[in-house]
C-alpha cells in the first residue's frame, strides 16, 4: 500500500499538526515532500508551474514567507499546486511569519480537496528538515517493503493535468520511484525520452554498450544496464534502457517499468491529448481491476455500470474492414447506450456498453449484423450480457475464443451468437471429452430413432427442427426443401418412437443437447 497524507500525519514531527481543510484529500498518495516559497501568482509563476518538473503526489512545506499579508496570492498558490497534482500543504510559523490562516484559504482548500495542514502556532523551534526526513524515510520504507508500484504510478497518472500527459513525465515518475535512469529509444539507439537519476546526472545513450535483451549488463564497477523491448516480436518496437548505479534491480521491478512506459505511449500520442481506449479494454479482459479502475478514471468511464460485451471475430484479416466495423459498432450503439467504447484486442473487435434500456440490445445486435452483411464484411458477433465483474468478462472472452469454432459447427448457418450458446457448446464439448459412457447416455435418443432404419432423415429433421428452426415447422420445411406436412409426419414418427413430443419441455432439452453433440461429432 502507498503512503497517504493520513499516514504522514502519524509521524512524530506532525503529531501536533492540525488539518484545517481538505479532509477529503487525506487518502491521496504521497510520493515525496518539497519546499515551495512562491510569491505573487503572476505569469512568471504560471510558467514555472507549467514547465518545471512537478509530477504530482507531493506534499508541500511553506510559510508563505513572501506573501504573509496577501491572502489572494496564498489562495492562488494553493490553486496552482492542486492543478499540478500536489496533494497538500504543511504551513509552518503561523503566528510568527504568517499572522493567521484566513478563512478564504480554508475554503479554497476544501473546494479542491487539498489537505491544509498547520503546524503548532507561535513555535520558533520547528524545522522543515524534521518533516522532510521522517516523511521520506516512511516513503522509502514503504517502497522497500512493496516492489509493486504500477497501481501507484497509474493513480498519479490519472491525476495529471492535460499539459503533463506525456511519456517523459511517466519516465520521471518511474525514475524517482526506482531511483534509476530510464532512456526510451528506437532500434537505431536514438533517444526519444529520458529521465536521469539523479536529475543532475549527465548520461548519453551513445556512451552505453548495447546489452542483450532482458540480460543485465555490468558496464562499470557501480553501473548496470538492462534493455527491454516495449512490444514483443515486433521488429520496429521501441526499447527501454534502465540504468542503475550502485546495485541491481529485481526483474519484476524492471518489467513494471516496461509496462508503465508502454501504457503511457499507448495512452498519449505526440500531442499528449489523443487518448486511446485499447489499454482500458486490455485491463478489463486481463482481469486487472486495479489498473482498470485507474484507467477508467483517466477516461471518466463508470466501469461498474457496464455489464455487456460484444466480441466481433473476423473470418479474414482485413484492417480496412476492421476500421469500418468499429465505426459501425459505435454508430449503432450510441443511441442506445449511456456508455460505449470499442477497440481491437488481439485479433478481435471488443465493445463494452452500459445500456440506457437493455430492451434495445437485441435490436442493436440485429442492426449490426444487417450492416455487416450489407457491407460484405466477414465477421461473427458474440453478444455477452449480464456480466457481473471483470472475472466474468475475462471468462466469457476466453470461452468464446476457445469454442467459437465448435459453435459454428452446431449452428453452421448463423453468424450471430449469444454467450449462453457458447457456454452450451463448451458443455457439449466437455461431455464428448468425458468419455464413451457419458457420450453414449447423451446420444441414446438418437440411437432409438436409428433403430428403425430411419436414422438419417429423422435425426436430420430433429436437428434442423430444434437447432436451426427454433421449433418452427414451416422454417424447418424450408431449410430441408420439403413440404411442411412431411415435417409434421416425421415429427409424429419421432414422437411415436421416443414416447414424447420433441417440442415438449423438459424432454426436448435433452434432445437438443443430443442433436448438438451429434453435430460436433460429425464435424471431426
Amino acid at each position: 500500500m502507498s503512503v497517504t497524507v493520513k499516514d504522514i500525519l502519524k509521524l512524530p514531527c506532525l503529531r501536533e499538526a492540525k488539518v484545517l481543510a481538505g479532509k477529503k484529500g487525506l487518502h491521496k498518495e504521497v510520493s515525496s515532500i518539497t519546499v515551495l516559497e512562491f510569491a505573487e501568482a503572476n505569469d512568471l509563476q504560471e510558467n514555472l508551474f507549467r514547465t518545471n518538473e512537478f509530477y504530482g503526489s507531493e506534499i508541500v512545506i511553506t510559510a508563505f514567507a513572501n506573501i504573509t499579508d496577501n491572502v489572494e496570492y496564498q489562495c492562488a498558490n494553493i490553486q496552482r499546486m492542486a492543478e499540478v497534482g500536489e496533494v497538500g500543504l504543511i504551513v509552518y510559523y503561523v503566528g510568527i511569519l504568517l499572522p493567521r490562516i484566513d478563512q478564504r484559504l480554508i475554503d479554497t482548500a476544501n473546494e479542491l480537496d487539498f489537505a491544509l495542514i498547520v503546524m503548532p502556532e507561535n513555535r520558533m523551534n520547528l524545522r522543515y528538515s524534521e518533516a522532510i526526513c521522517e516523511v521520506m524515510e516512511l516513503i522509502f520504507k514503504n517502497q522497500m517493503a512493496d516492489n509493486y508500484y504500477v497501481s501507484e504510478i497509474l493513480n498519479r497518472m490519472s491525476r495529471l493535468p492535460e499539459h503533463q500527459r506525456k511519456v517523459d513525465v511517466v519516465l520521471r515518475m518511474i525514475s524517482d520511484r526506482i531511483r534509476s535512469s530510464l532512456i526510451l529509444a528506437d532500434r537505431e539507439k536514438r533517444a526519444l525520452g529520458q529521465a536521469n537519476w539523479p536529475m543532475s546526472l549527465k548520461l548519453s545513450l551513445a556512451e552505453i554498450p548495447d546489452p542483450d535483451m532482458y540480460t543485465p549488463c555490468v558496464i562499470s564497477q557501480t553501473r548496470t544496464v538492462w534493455k527491454y523491448p516495449l512490444e514483443e516480436n515486433k521488429a520496429d518496437a521501441l526499447e527501454l534502457y534502465v540504468i542503475k548505479d550502485g546495485g541491481l534491480l529485481p526483474a519484476d521491478v524492471i518489467r513494471q517499468a516496461v509496462e508503465l512506459v508502454r501504457l503511457a505511449i499507448s495512452l498519449w500520442n505526440s500531442s499528449h491529448a489523443d487518448v486511446q481506449i485499447s489499454e482500458l479494454i486490455r485491463a478489463i479482459l486481463q482481469d486487472e481491476p486495479l489498473k482498470m479502475r485507474r484507467l477508467a478514471d483517466l477516461f471518466h468511464i463508470d466501469v461498474a455500470s457496464i455489464h455487456s460485451m460484444w466480441i466481433i471475430t473476423p473470418e479474414n484479416k482485413d484492417a480496412a474492414a476492421e476500421g469500418r466495423v468499429q465505426e459501425m459498432v459505435k454508430e449503432i450503439l450510441n443511441p442506445y447506450c449511456d456508455t460505449v467504447f470499442a477497440d481491437l484486442y488481439e485479433e478481435y473487435i471488443v465493445a463494452f456498453m452500459a445500456w440506457s434500456d437493455s430492451g434495445n440490445a437485441l435490436q442493436a445486435g440485429d442492426s449490426l449484423m444487417e450492416q455487416m452483411t450489407a457491407n460484405e464484411t466477414g465477421f461473427l458477433l458474440t453478444r455477452c450480457h449480464n456480466l457481473e465483474d471483470t472475472a466474468e468478462v475475462r471468462k466469457a472472452f476466453l470461452t468464446n475464443k476457445d469454442y467459437l469454432t465448435d459453435v459454428r459447427h452446431i449452428w453452421p448457418d448463423r453468424r450471430s451468437f449469444t454467450l449462453e450458446e457458447v457456454e452450451f457448446t463448451r458443455h457439449c464439448r466437455e461431455i464428448i471429452d468425458t468419455g464413451e459412457d457419458a457420450l453414449s447416455r447423451r446420444l441414446y435418443p438418437l440411437r432409438v430413432l436409428g433403430s428403425y432404419g430411419e436414422e438419417t432423415e429423422l435425426v436430420k429433421t430433429l436437428e434442423t427442427y430444434l437447432i436451426d428452426s427454433d421449433g418452427s415447422v414451416s422454417r424447418c420445411a424450408d431449410l430441408l426443401f420439403v413440404h411442411k406436412n412431411t415435417i409434421k409426419y416425421r415429427l409424429g414418427r419421432i414422437r411415436s418412437l421416443l414416447g414424447y413430443s420433441p417440442s415438449k419441455s423438459p424432454e426436448n432439452i435433452y434432445l437438443y443437447e443430443a442433436a448438438a453433440i451429434n453435430r460436433l461429432l460429425q464435424s471431426v
